[in-house]
C-alpha cells in the first residue's frame, strides 16, 4: 500500500502537509511541528539531513529531540524535516502501517 506526499496546504490552514492514502480514499493532516521528522522520514528524510560539527550523524535522535551527541537542536531537525516535505511534494512511498 503506497502514500503520497501533498505539501498544498492552502485548503487547511495550519498544516504542514498532508499524507494521502490511495487505497483508502483518505488523508491525513500533519499539523504539528513535532511530526513533521516521523512523516518526513516516511518518505527518505533523516536527521542525518542536518550539518553538524565534526559529522556527526545524529544517531541518538529521531529529529523531535536535541542531539545528545554534537547539541544540535530539535528546531534544526524540525525546519529541515518541513523543508524535506515541501520539497518532495508527490512523493511516494511505501505505508509503514500507520498512514
Amino acid at each position: 500500500m503506497n502514500i503520497v506526499l501533498d505539501a498544498d496546504t492552502s485548503d487547511c490552514p495550519g498544516a504542514i502537509c498532508k499524507v494521502l492514502n490511495a487505497t483508502e480514499s483518505r488523508s491525513i493532516l500533519v499539523q504539528q511541528d513535532t511530526d513533521a521528522p516521523g512523516v518526513a522520514s516516511s518518505f527518505g528524510w533523516s536527521p542525518r539531513y542536518v550539518a553538524s560539527i565534526a559529522g556527526c550523524k545524529h544517531l541518538c535522535t529521531d529529529g523531535t529531540v536535541d542531539c545528545q551527541e554534537c547539541g544540535a537542536k530539535a528546531i534544526q531537525f524540525i525546519e529541515s524535516a518541513i523543508e524535506f516535505l515541501n520539497d518532495n511534494d508527490g512523493a511516494v512511498a511505501d505505508d509503514p502501517g500507520y498512514f
